[in-house]
């Protein structure tokens, strides 16, 4: 697929690929008698994937605070840190009646490690949590990546965006990639907001100094880029770098990791948290460049996913090597792996039939 700015748009998708990818973000699912009730405050950002992933397992709907403090249905508070203390609160009071809550911790770092009195006092309070059964706080990376998760939560699942696409889309994707043209470099991709937080400015900077990497490499980033970094997207453009730099729609954004051969995860310790651009590539086998030592790196080694680890001062040396080939099967299979762990451990903690407990979700 020629990635190019004007070529981006869903449609030029293929006529199968765009029609997969209408029905399955489309299709609703029915809410069942006594699904789990989703509270969030807004839907941007990962939210929309998230509860469409609940929607489908479960049934599950997102609801309004009253619809969560009367209702017997099981509770899942999409994010823990947008609404902490009303999670507290509704999480006890709910208890109280012995009705399930659960939680997800989308950044659970500062809150594991973090000197800051904000940071120390929550996790107190976390830790106390953890004695009520009917209270379950996850986090949304394994605890094997990062140990100290273990002290603030109950339990752990994989980000929905490690294993959220539907076979329909994987299709698509494939579809794309075999129509795909490639040219004489290969592309490596920077996919969503672009700020100092996904590391924009050094991707721009690596292309914009390094010779090399413009001859082996076509650097494209697909997805708005914040005002604060406009200096550094001009002279990526100068320098022959595309960027689209606009809201992508879902379908466009699987075409961008159709179109590409490595996915830049390469993020400062200000974004070092769950992503969703490197589950994505992790699910459709396709490379990631991580930070040496992140919590994307950890997932990379513990997970065994593809990837291609550096320090903002090795970027061009590491690319000049080989990258990891991309594996749709392998991809595929870690997604499934993920799903049915993931899976288990939502259930137990709502309280909902289907599976035993899974062993890493204390009762």
């Amino acid at each position: 697929m020629d990635l190019q700015p004007q070529n981006l748009g869903a449609q030029n998708l293929g006529t199968p690929a765009r029609g997969w990818l209408w029905r399955t973000r489309r299709a609703r699912v029915r809410g069942r008698t006594g699904a789990p009730l989703v509270y969030s405050r807004g839907e941007s950002g990962r939210r929309p994937s998230y509860l469409r992933v609940l929607e489908r397992l479960f049934g599950a709907r997102r609801a309004g605070l009253r619809a969560v403090l009367l209702s017997r249905a099981p509770v899942l508070f999409l994010m823990v840190e947008e609404a902490f203390l009303l999670y507290v609160a509704v999480s006890l009071l709910r208890a109280l009646t012995g009705r399930r809550t659960a939680g997800l911790l989308l950044r659970p770092m500062p809150l594991s490690v973090s000197s800051r009195r904000s940071c120390r006092w929550k996790r107190a309070v976390l830790r106390w949590l953890k004695r009520f059964r009917a209270i379950h706080t996850l986090t949304i990376l394994p605890f094997s990546v990062f140990p100290a998760f273990s002290t603030i939560a109950k339990g752990w699942i994989y980000d929905f965006q490690l294993w959220d696409l539907t076979d329909e889309e994987r299709e698509a994707v494939e579809l794309l990639r075999s129509e795909r043209q490639p040219g004489a470099r290969l592309v490596l991709t920077a996919i969503g907001t672009q700020s100092r937080r996904k590391g924009f400015d050094l991707f721009t900077d690596s292309y914009v100094r390094v010779a090399a990497l413009r001859t082996r490499f076509q650097f494209i980033s697909c997805g708005r880029i914040e005002r604060a970094v406009d200096d550094y997207a001009a002279a990526f453009r100068e320098a022959g770098g595309v960027a689209v730099n606009r809201s992508v729609s879902d379908a466009e954004l699987l075409g961008a990791y159709a179109a590409s051969d490595a996915i830049w995860c390469f993020y400062p310790p200000i974004g070092d948290h769950a992503s969703g651009v490197l589950g994505r590539a992790a699910q459709l086998g396709i490379p990631a460049v991580v930070r040496y030592g992140s919590l994307a790196h950890r997932l990379c080694i513990v997970e065994n996913i593809p990837h291609v680890p550096m320090t903002a001062d090795g970027i061009a040396e590491r690319l000049a090597g080989p990258l990891p080939p991309r594996d749709e099967a392998r991809g595929r299979l870690a997604a499934d792996r993920f799903a049915r762990q993931s899976e288990a451990t939502l259930r137990a903690a709502l309280g909902l039939a289907g599976t035993d407990p899974p062993t890493q979700l204390q009762a």
